[in-house]
């Protein structure tokens, strides 16, 4: 056995338990790895309409939203304002599966009702169920428009 071997093993085994209790990964890397919260709602323009999608403070669409991600108030009242008016049918996740997203309040918190809709809005559109906004569900959500009218497709 090579001097300084079982030091070495020793310092691996620590790194690995802080690396799991910290929630720290060597991966691929998630879409919160690099990505910027979502502090704003910007214009984005689908054929001759217009909808209203989160964007961060360098007008990135690529942003986060989730619980204990959140910016602000505005962004997640119209967040939730998108949900209520694009998907209000739907029944939200559990523990609320007698609720329907149409029935969340639009009260500027992110907390657990609005992590069930978003999950329940996350499965219907087959994107991953996590309750927290990104990249992956944006591509493949609705926003409402400019008028409050109607719902598009981001892309």
């Amino acid at each position: 056995m090579k001097k300084g071997s079982g030091l070495r093993r020793f310092g691996a085994g620590v790194a690995a338990v802080l690396m799991a209790v910290t929630g720290v990964v060597a991966s691929g890397g998630s879409a919160s790895a690099a990505t910027d919260l979502c502090v704003k709602m910007v214009s984005r323009y689908v054929g001759s309409n217009i909808i209203l999608v989160p964007a961060s403070s360098a007008n990135s669409q690529t942003c986060l939203i989730g619980s204990g991600l959140v910016a602000n108030y505005k962004i997640v009242v119209q967040f939730q304002a998108t949900m209520v008016k694009c998907y209000g049918g739907l029944r939200m996740a559990s523990p609320y599966g007698d609720e329907y997203v149409r029935d969340l309040d639009t009260d500027g918190s992110f907390g657990p009702r609005t992590q069930a809709a978003l999950k329940a809005v996350q499965k219907n559109i087959g994107a991953t169920v996590d309750g927290s906004y990104g990249p992956n569900t944006r591509d493949r959500m609705k926003f409402i428009d400019d008028r409050n009218r109607y719902c598009y497709a981001y892309r």
